[in-house]
């Protein structure tokens, strides 16, 4: 179920025919319509005024909630006009006063000149500027905050409830820059399975093959930039399955660079938001949804210092007990890679860019199991519990679970060794639970261990994607 394209760049020349009837049957996230109920609704648009004040534009949500609480006042003059008159004026009032009939009379023309010509007038006042404001968050603020949400629902998913998305956690490919048109050379079988096409058929194409004319073409803009310029992205694109039927695939793509900085590869992962999301009532619910812990304070953020509550046992309470992770397995394929940096921003420290699961993966060497690429988001993520000098400042190179003992409460079990490399060696994926220490408060929190396989073009396990999921940091 992947994606439009990693290297998105040219329309697809397969010959796919792919109609709108199937696609009509898809809930709409772009649409006026959906953009005008996610405004009137006071969950959504409270969401969204969020989004924007994070991304330091909130004054146009601002500015379009005055201007609605304005007109909503007017329909309030209006309403009280109306009332004192049919209850106190009108002819056949019920409380009619004493009026003069020329007091009457004016009563009424002033009335009608305010209803024909002064309300109007003044409802009209900010409309020009309203049109303008809501076009410019349609086409900016609001694609962002969608993908912002989508992007928070499935990193949450990932840790927990990772059925809820199609192919969470498993859906990855790898992509070769060097080779002309940055074609696939590594898939896993969540990738086939989503898409359905087979191994033979993906590879060696580049991803563009799953998008049709119905893709939005401005989406896929911005994430063939992205690409040039070699950076993380994350796109809703509305891409077609080998028999036709459409979805809404959530991509994420990173650069992932050698250890002499030069660019090997990059790494695609995709959820089909589509198994979740049938309805306009399902993209409400989506959108509506409580962002992270940072952009929920944002209002605050001025005004008072954030505190937030530790996340499990403390460090040294934890050392002192018996903390070592036992093998708590998962059933395998959580695709909430896409979770990552939606884009960079250079905002206070309290205002940062959410990270999602996506930005905390290893890709581990299949042959050898040594570290080849590592995330940032890893390094941000995880605190070393032994001594710096027994562990090198960067991953790459080190065997995978060397790094997990380094991170965890002591060396990882020949137990939990054997379950990951006995189910890898078989070609499927596999997801556990392990312990390991995390910042900012230093403490052993539950990560689910998400490890898939990516296979060439004849089967083979080459490399290891590993995703850490963990529910309380969507």
């Amino acid at each position: 179920m992947p994606t439009s394209s990693i290297a998105a760049s040219r329309e697809s020349n397969d010959g796919h025919s792919r109609g709108s009837s199937s696609t009509s049957k898809l809930p709409e996230f772009f649409g006026q319509m959906v953009f005008q109920l996610v405004l009137r609704n006071p969950t959504t648009a409270h969401q969204l005024q969020i989004f924007a004040r994070s991304r330091l534009c909130g004054e146009n949500l601002d500015f379009l909630a005055k201007v609605d609480k304005y007109r909503a006042l007017l329909n309030d003059v209006t309403q009280s006009m109306y009332e004192i008159h049919k209850t106190f004026i009108a002819p056949n009032a019920h409380n009619q006063i004493n009026l003069p009939e020329y007091q009457r009379s004016k009563v009424n023309v002033e009335m009608k000149a305010a209803i024909n010509t002064a309300l109007p007038t003044l409802e009209s006042v900010f409309s020009d500027a309203q049109n303008d404001i809501e076009h410019l968050v349609y086409a900016d603020i609001y694609p962002r905050f969608v993908r912002h949400q989508m992007s928070v629902s499935a990193a949450k998913a990932l840790g927990s409830d990772r059925a809820k998305y199609g192919g969470l956690g498993d859906c990855f490919v790898l992509t070769d820059p060097a080779k002309a048109d940055n074609p696939i050379v590594y898939v896993s079988d969540g990738f086939v399975k989503v898409t359905g096409y087979s191994r033979g058929e993906i590879i060696p194409r580049n991803c563009r093959f799953l998008q049709s004319h119905l893709t939005d073409r401005s989406a896929v803009k911005r994430l063939r930039t992205a690409i040039e310029n070699r950076e993380e992205s994350v796109e809703l694109l509305l891409n077609h399955k080998k028999d036709g039927e459409p979805f809404w695939n959530l991509l994420y793509t990173t650069p992932l660079y050698d250890a002499h900085g030069n660019l090997a590869f990059f790494l695609g992962g995709q959820i089909n938001c589509s198994t979740t999301i049938h309805t306009s009532s399902d993209v409400l619910r989506i959108l509506a949804q409580p962002q992270t812990d940072e952009e929920d304070q944002m209002e605050d953020t001025f005004s008072q210092p954030i505190t937030k509550p530790a996340r499990g046992r403390t460090l040294l309470s934890a050392l002192r007990g018996n903390s070592r992770s036992t093998i708590q397995q998962r059933a395998p394929g959580m695709e909430g890679n896409l979770l990552c940096k939606i884009e960079e921003m250079k905002l206070k420290d309290q205002m940062k860019a959410f990270y999602t699961a996506y930005s905390n993966y290893i890709v581990i060497n299949y042959g050898t199991f040594l570290i080849a690429f590592a995330s940032a988001g890893i390094l941000d993520l995880l605190f070393p519990i032994k001594a710096k000098q027994s562990f090198p400042g960067h991953p790459v190179g080190t065997d995978i679970f060397k790094f997990l003992g380094n991170h965890g409460s002591g060396s990882v079990g020949w137990d939990f060794k054997s379950t990951v490399k006995g189910t890898l060696k078989s070609g499927n994926p596999i997801s556990l639970e392990y312990k390991l220490c995390a910042r900012p408060h230093m403490g052993f929190e539950t990560f689910v261990l998400h490890w898939t396989p990516l296979k060439n073009e004849h089967g083979a396990v080459t490399w290891i994607v590993l995703t850490f999921g963990n529910e309380h940091r969507a």
